[in-house]
């Protein structure tokens, strides 16, 4: 696996990035967000996950570089991006980042060794990365991973304490 690979918890973030409909129905906020997200395909592997909410239920049928899921019975999106976790190689669940304000899950997500962002941060990367796109920014971010390195190292130990007290370690 290249790269990171982006998980993005689809309603928490629509909440937090202000996504959520106003004079539209969910279905069609959804759809805007989801365009939206589709922007972001050139940094790599991303997928969308949503509460089933009874209208969909699985994955996506439409063709995309943005992968969207659906939970299904018995899992929420919740459940839904921790078995996606589970599924990864514990090897490279570091490449793992979820976007999320849920703070239930982010301790749930750290403790398989994979790494959060709030949609607040992956909002201010899109921002940055259109400006690079367009010329307008210092040399300093000019890389769309390098504000999130600087995060990553900071909290490497911390990372390495938990796995070592949960028995991950090594």
């Amino acid at each position: 696996m290249n790269g990171i690979r982006w998980i993005l918890d689809g309603y928490n973030v629509m909440y937090a990035l202000r996504f959520l409909p106003t004079d539209e129905t969910l279905e069609l906020a959804r759809d805007r967000f989801v365009a939206w997200v589709r922007g972001f395909a050139s940094i790599g592997n991303l997928t969308i996950v949503f509460d089933a909410r009874g209208s969909h239920e699985g994955e996506s049928e439409c063709p995309s570089a943005v992968r969207v899921i659906y939970g299904t019975e018995p899992l929420d999106a919740d459940g839904t991006i921790l078995a996606l976790i589970r599924q990864t190689k514990p090897s490279e669940r570091f490449r793992l980042t979820v976007v999320t304000r849920d703070l239930l899950l982010r301790d749930r997500i750290f403790s398989y060794g994979s790494m959060v962002v709030s949609p607040e941060a992956f909002w201010s990367e899109y921002q940055r990365r259109t400006q690079t796109e367009q010329g307008e920014t210092s040399r300093g971010t000019k890389h769309f991973y390098r504000p999130f390195k600087d995060f990553f190292e900071q909290n490497a130990c911390e990372i390495e304490e938990n796995r070592e007290i949960k028995g991950n370690g090594k």
